[in-house]
């Protein structure tokens, strides 16, 4: 009887003599039965959804191909929303800056055309300045030369002539710049219309904000599983389970 004690306390392995002092203990067998139940809800709480759906492996697996499909989805719809955003964000550009164009050209057609109506405005003031003056001037000869013979009268009569005559001219010349300046002043007033009439885009919407990152990684379906298995085990470790 002594060798097969000594057999049989040889046969026992350090884990299953210290397992053997617990449960020889005092109360050491629910406080075993209460560890397991902790761990159990422990990780209960995690994995609950997984294993009140009773999915199986093969279940599982095609789970997570749908969820692979649908996050490769997702993606390529954000992609997709990225490119078009960065295209309408270049038209944007693109307009604006052609609308720019459009109104510093019209700007500068008009302030060219403002100047040079100005310019033909003063030509034409220095001109009817000129005609009048050969007119009061032609008018003294003439008056100097009335009721006068002789060779002298005669020649400021002529020269009265010339005057009158350069007079008339400058006079024409007013008239024509002051023609050309009221062109001038309409090519003006067009193209400043033109640069009101000039629409600049509007912005387009805003970028959707960056999706916020959850807190914590979400758990691997994998480690679902093994837990899921882990699980089974310790419920028929309790006689719940098959």
């Amino acid at each position: 009887m002594a060798d097969t004690d000594d057999e049989q306390t040889a046969e026992l392995g350090p884990d299953d003599r210290a397992k053997g002092e617990d449960e020889g203990a005092p109360g050491a067998e629910a406080a075993g039965e209460d560890r397991r139940a902790k761990e159990w809800e422990a990780g209960a709480d995690q994995d609950g959804a997984a294993l009140a759906a009773g999915l199986t492996e093969d279940e599982e697996e095609a789970a997570e191909r749908v969820e692979r499909k649908q996050q490769r989805l997702r993606e390529e719809i954000e992609q997709d929303a990225r490119e078009e955003r960065e295209l309408a964000d270049s038209r944007y550009r693109h307009d604006v800056n052609q609308a720019n164009a459009d109104i510093a050209k019209a700007m500068r057609l008009a302030e060219i055309a403002e100047g040079n109506r100005n310019d033909l405005r003063r030509e034409a003031a220095g001109e009817r300045r000129l005609a009048r003056n050969d007119t009061a001037h032609a008018a003294h000869l003439r008056a100097g030369a009335a009721g006068r013979d002789d060779p002298q009268a005669e020649a400021d009569r002529s020269a009265a002539d010339r005057a009158q005559a350069s007079a008339n001219y400058q006079d024409r010349i007013a008239n024509y710049d002051d023609s050309k300046a009221d062109w001038y002043d309409a090519e003006s007033r067009a193209q400043r219309r033109e640069a009101a009439q000039v629409r600049r885009p509007e912005q387009p919407p805003a970028a959707e904000a960056v999706r916020t990152p959850p807190k914590e990684a979400p758990r691997a379906r994998k480690n679902l599983k093994q837990q899921r298995r882990r699980k089974t085990k310790e419920l028929r470790d309790f006689g719940l389970g098959e």
